[in-house]
Order: C-alpha cells, then sequence, then structure tokens
C-alpha cells in the first residue's frame, strides 16, 4: 500500500517501487546526538590535505545516510560486506536527488567517529559494519522502530531546509504511527536539561535565534503536499503551528493519518534489502554460473542466499580450483542424484582439499617447510601456521606455476638474507637428563644416532617423532634392531641445513602475500 513508483533510478530505469525505511528511534537519537557539541566547531577531513567538515553537524547528507544504512542492513543491524561503493550505488537508486559520492564518504566517517556504526569481523573472516543502536541488547531484538514513508527518498523533501527536514525525522519518529498523537516542543527546554538534542528546545534543535524563524519554518510544513499512493496526494500536517504556552511558546504539529504508517501489525524484518555478494562481485557471479552451467550444475546458484555465500566463500579461489569443485560437483550428482544439501560447504571442501594437496607439493618441491613452520615446533602449533599460510595463500588467488615461482624466490631470498646455525646434538630428541632420553639410552646407544642425524642434517623437528616411536618399540622388540631401524629411518627425514636467525614476528604468508592480500 505505501510503495510508491517514484523519480529515482529504480522507479524510472526499471519500474520498481520505493518501499517505506524502517528505522529505529534508538539510531534517530543518536544521530541528532551528533550536534551535542556544535558549538565547539570542531573540524576533521575525509583524507590528508582533504576539505574541512564540521564533526558535530548534521547534514543533508548524513541523513541520506541513514536511511541508505538501515535499507542495505539485514534484519541483525549488520551490512555483512563494507563495499562503500556498493552501498552507494544502492543510495543513487532510491533517492530522487542523491547526494555526491564524496558528501556520503564524508558522511561514513562522521558516523564512524560518532560510533553509529563500526567495523568488525564477521565468523568467516570479511570485514562488515554494525549499526550501533539497533538492537535491543535484553531481548536481542529489534529496538522500538518506526516506519519512515517513502517521501523521505523524493526531490521535495530533498528540497526542504536541513531543519525542516530535522523537525519532520524528529515529530514523525516521536509520533510512531499513531493518528492520533499530537507533537508539542517548545522553544526552549523549561529546565534547560536535556536527555537528547532533539528535545533540547527547537531553538537550539533546529539552530534557530527568534521565534519568528520558527513560525516562518512552521508555516512552510503547512504548504507540503505529498503523495500517500500512486493516485493520491495530501497535505502532509494536519497542523503545524505555534502556540501560547505556559511558558513562552511552542510548537503544535499534528501529522496528517493518510501519511503515517502504524508499526503494530508490521512484520519487524521486513523492509531490509542487504547488499548481497552477487550484486558486488558481479563479473565473479557471471563467471561462477557460466561455469556452473557448463558442468549441468547450474541449479546450485538457483537459490539466492546459497549463490551469495558461494560467492563470498569462492571469491578468493583460483578459476582451476572452482573449476575442479565443480567438476566434483557434477560426479557427485551423478553418482547420488541429487545436489549436496550444503552444495557451497561440498565445494568449498573439494577446493579446500585439492589446494592443500598441490601447496604441500609445492612446499616440498621448494624447501619452504621451514619457513612456513616458523615458530613453533609443537605438533599442534605447527599445524596452526600452515593453515594460516594455507588460507593466506588461497586468498592470493596465485596459481600453483606462479605461487612455485615467487615460493623459490623468497625461499632463496631468506636463505641469503639470514645466517644459519648449524644443528647441534642438543636440538635433537629428549635433553640428557630428561627420563625419556636416560630411558631410550639405556637400551641403544641414542648419543650415535644423534651425532647420525647432525651430519645429516635432519630437520630436528621430523626427527623427535622418531624417538618417541623408539621408546615403544623398545619394550617388545630387540633393542639392537630397534636402534638399526632409528638409524635407517634418519635418512629418510626431511633435511634442513640448521637453524635461520629470523625475527621471531617472522610469518612467511605475511612475508610473501602482503601485497596481493594487504
Amino acid at each position: 500500500m505505501y510503495d510508491l513508483i517514484m523519480g529515482n533510478k529504480q522507479g524510472v530505469g526499471h519500474s520498481v517501487p520505493t518501499s517505506p525505511i524502517k528505522i529505529t528511534s534508538l539510531f534517530i537519537n543518536a544521530l541528532f546526538d551528533i550536534n551535542l557539541n556544535f558549538s565547539s566547531r570542531e573540524t576533521f577531513s575525509f583524507r590528508d590535505g582533504g576539505t574541512e567538515r564540521l564533526k558535530d553537524h548534521v547534514t543533508h547528507a548524513d541523513l541520506q545516510l541513514a536511511f541508505i544504512l538501515f535499507r542495505c542492513c539485514n534484519t541483525y543491524g549488520y551490512l555483512e560486506l563494507t563495499n562503500r561503493k556498493a552501498i552507494y550505488r544502492r543510495l543513487e537508486l532510491e533517492f530522487e536527488v542523491p547526494i555526491s559520492e564524496g558528501q556520503f564518504y564524508v558522511a561514513i566517517e562522521k558516523f564512524i567517529a560518532h560510533q553509529l556504526i563500526q567495523t568488525e569481523k564477521s565468523a568467516d573472516g570479511d570485514t562488515r559494519y554494525r549499526l550501533n543502536y539497533f538492537m535491543n541488547t535484553k531481548k536481542n531484538t529489534i529496538g522500538h522502530y518506526v516506519l519512515f514513508h517513502p517521501f523521505v527518498f523524493s526531490k521535495a523533501f530533498h528540497e526542504l531546509t536541513l531543519a525542516e527536514k530535522k523537525l519532520i525525522i524528529s515529530a514523525y519518529t516521536q509520533t510512531s504511527g499513531s493518528s492520533h498523537k499530537v507533537i508539542t516542543r517548545n522553544l526552549k527546554q523549561k529546565f534547560g536539561s536535556f536527555k537528547h538534542v532533539q528535545f533540547s528546545g527547537l531553538l537550539l534543535f533546529l539552530h534557530k535565534t527568534q521565534r519568528s524563524h520558527v513560525s516562518s519554518l512552521l508555516d512552510n510544513l503547512k504548504s507540503i503536499v505529498v503523495p500517500v499512493s500512486h493516485m493520491t496526494r495530501t497535505h502532509l500536517f494536519e497542523c503545524s503551528e505555534l502556540q501560547k504556552a505556559t511558558i513562552g511558546y511552542k510548537a503544535v504539529l499534528k501529522f496528517n493519518p493518510e501519511f503515517l504508517i502504524s508499526v503494530k501489525k508490521e512484520d519487524p524484518t521486513s523492509y531490509f534489502k542487504p547488499i548481497d555478494a552477487c550484486a558486488i562481485f558481479t563479473k565473479f557471479y557471471a563467471f561462477l554460473k557460466r561455469e556452473a552451467d557448463a558442468y549441468g550444475v547450474g541449479d546450485v546458484l538457483a537459490d539466492r542466499e546459497i549463490a551469495n555465500r558461494l560467492v563470498k566463500s569462492l571469491r578468493f579461489s583460483s578459476k582451476r580450483l572452482i573449476r575442479y569443485g565443480l567438476h566434483e560437483l557434477k560426479s557427485y550428482v551423478k553418482t547420488k542424484g541429487s545436489i549436496p544439501r550444503n552444495p557451497e560447504f561440498f565445494i568449498k571442501d573439494q577446493i579446500t582439499e585439492r589446494f592443500n594437496d598441490l601447496l604441500s607439493d609445492v612446499l616440498t618441491k621448494t624447501a619452504a617447510h621451514e619457513f612456513v613452520r616458523f615458530p613453533e615446533t609443537k605438533e599442534e602449533d605447527v599445524k596452526e601456521r600452515y593453515f594460516s599460510f594455507s588460507y593466506a595463500a588461497a586468498k592470493s588467488k596465485l596459481g600453483v606455476k606462479k605461487l612455485r615461482a615467487r615460493l623459490t624466490e623468497v625461499v632463496d631470498d631468506l636463505s641469503n638474507r639470514y645466517p644459519i646455525k648449524a644443528w647441534e646434538k642438543a636440538d635433537y630428541g629428549a635433553p640428557p637428563e630428561s627420563y625419556p632420553y636416560q630411558e631410550l639410552a639405556s637400551y641403544i646407544n641414542l648419543d650415535y644416532v644423534k651425532e647420525q642425524a647432525v651430519s645429516q642434517k635432519v630437520d630436528p623437528f621430523y626427527y623427535a617423532d622418531l624417538e618417541y616411536n623408539a621408546s615403544i618399540a623398545i619394550r617388545n622388540k630387540d633393542p639392537k634392531h630397534v636402534e638399526e631401524w632409528i638409524i635407517g629411518e634418519i635418512s629418510r627425514l626431511p633435511k634442513s641445513p640448521g637453524q635461520r636467525a629470523l625475527p621471531y614476528n617472522f610469518r612467511l604468508e605475511k612475508y610473501i602475500f602482503s601485497d596481493i592480500i594487504s
């Protein structure tokens, strides 16, 4: 009923109606509270050497940004992908007279500075925006909200003065969709104290100095006519005037009931239209769809939610690996007769497994294992280092050939830059004073075994497992056979010339991929 075809891009170009916009009263309070320190005239610049802007001042751009953020967020107040360009493109679609891109970026920085929004990491590692003043944290539900008429996206609303816009938004929020509610605002706060700026008195809130200024503003509001349907237009206010109060004057406002949208019967999850990954990464989505169709599994992208998850999770993978994952999905469908319940996880697992196999081969051929696991020696910590490196390597989207070439170059460079301290007997296995050493040494010539490891420059990390396995085998096997076995196994272990004097905070993935994934 309240959706309107407007003169914006989505209306003119695609005949897509503009819906009302849901926004919480908590956020409106915080938005107007930007003006708390307006008198300080503090400024900030979006970039070094850029135009100085007032930090504590609500602008036309701030109002448009507030509305579009609530349009683009999900039902928990998150914008899952912090793609500012995509948010601005949505703003251009919905507003009949959109602000400039420069104004948009300045407003974003101001919102961050005032903690109206903040950036954080999501569970999948992506950076996202969180809208503060959105959730009722006690009930874990959306806070008290109001539904603004699509009029706020119109050219007519854009052409109003900033003071008129602020008063309409503030009064509409206080009305909360009730057709019987009359809003009264004093020109000055009676007791000189207030919780939020919008209730500080109209002179202060609207940055006016004279009663006549407010009176003139209210007269202008009387003449505003807005569309309430595709065929009907009506006055915005039934009443908009200045009246004598007990002390001084007060503004009296009553919206036309035809303009108001009640929130009582509305689904609290409606009106949010998050920007999805398919709309942001259009070229990659087109590639994914084309390849899926080629492998006969195009149906996997029919569900937009699944398609979005696939785009988000696969966009860091190489095209070759994506094709491999789709090939495996095709084989699964051929065998099972249906698509797996969670196709995005199936494809991702296949790609990850294949990539790790290829990466392990590359690390072996380039002798990079030493640098990948540094500085860890414990098995679980080493696994974590390999996982971190694998994730960064996958995210870099380098092909296997380029990855091998880069690793070869980096290993050579690191080998030249950092000196090597030759391995000593003390670097291998348990120390002489430990019980495991003394127990095993009572059966075999453990010092001779370690001397063999030193002479062959075996990597001590891999040698440790030999001693552990020998200490178990010695309980049931002939010690002489165990000693022969361990010496024979030493020659098969990976070699390493010694311990490098790498900085303790060295991480190979940061060293090799920083220029790609930073």
